[in-house]
């Protein structure tokens, strides 16, 4: 599973009622020693890329870095950036265990750049969970993360549709503050801000929810609704 990030730089932390965003997530990360996500693959990634041509990828909020060291192993120039040191650190750890080479770095996408302009733009630009905490910075997120895509290419968001009944008070238990008590996300929601964040036109390939299983705190199991959104840029 890959870590929902919260799109808001430390310095702009206190203006957006936010504070201490990439501090709270280091410290999640860090508090831990150890790994916080299973290192699987998120399913949904792997059924919608199985079927397209490796190129370059863009992992924005990459965690831990199982998405984007599973790319990798498929074929993609892979890079990943997130707003945690430790987890980028870990993320190197896994890619260097698997063989493949990914290229890392810490970063908040709001004031990112590619280090390798030239290339034109990645062929995807992944937000797994990628959850911003006030509903109306939505479109600003989603829209910064279309910059970076190719003509022609693709951008994939999962977003969390829904949340269990118990995520709310288990965040209030775990103390970190990151309130997972997001607005619902749908495809068709997405696309629209999509559409409303970037000047590029864009068609929708894949937009649909999928149910998966999760485990509660108290070990039982629940079903939750994931929104997945695949569209591409139109260059014609």
């Amino acid at each position: 599973m890959t870590e929902p990030q919260q799109a808001v730089s430390q310095d702009s932390a206190s203006n957006e009622g936010v504070p201490d965003t990439v501090a709270a997530w280091e410290e999640r990360y860090a508090g831990t020693g150890e790994a916080i996500w299973s290192g699987n693959p998120n399913e949904s990634l792997v059924a919608v890329v199985r079927g397209l041509t490796p190129g370059r990828v863009l992992d924005v909020g990459c965690g831990e870095g199982a998405d984007v060291t599973w790319l990798a192993e498929q074929g993609w120039d892979a890079t990943g950036i997130d707003l945690s040191q430790t987890a980028i650190d870990r993320a190197g750890e896994i890619a260097e265990a698997k063989g493949v080479s990914v290229k890392l770095e810490v970063a908040d996408i709001t004031t990112w750049s590619d280090p390798e302009p030239r290339r034109g733009g990645f062929d995807l630009v992944l937000g797994c969970f990628l959850h911003t905490r006030l509903p109306d910075t939505r479109e600003e997120l989603v829209g910064r993360l279309a910059e970076y895509v190719a003509p022609g290419g693709r951008i994939l968001l999962i977003s969390h549709a829904e949340m269990p009944d118990w995520a709310e008070n288990h965040d209030d238990e775990l103390g970190h503050g990151l309130g997972h008590h997001h607005e619902p996300v749908t495809p068709n929601g997405d696309f629209a801000l999509l559409i409303g964040g970037s000047p590029a036109r864009w068609e929708i390939e894949l937009g649909e929810l999928r149910t998966r299983e999760v485990e509660g705190p108290d070990g039982k199991p629940s079903e939750i609704d994931d929104s997945v959104l695949l569209a591409h840029m139109v260059t014609d």
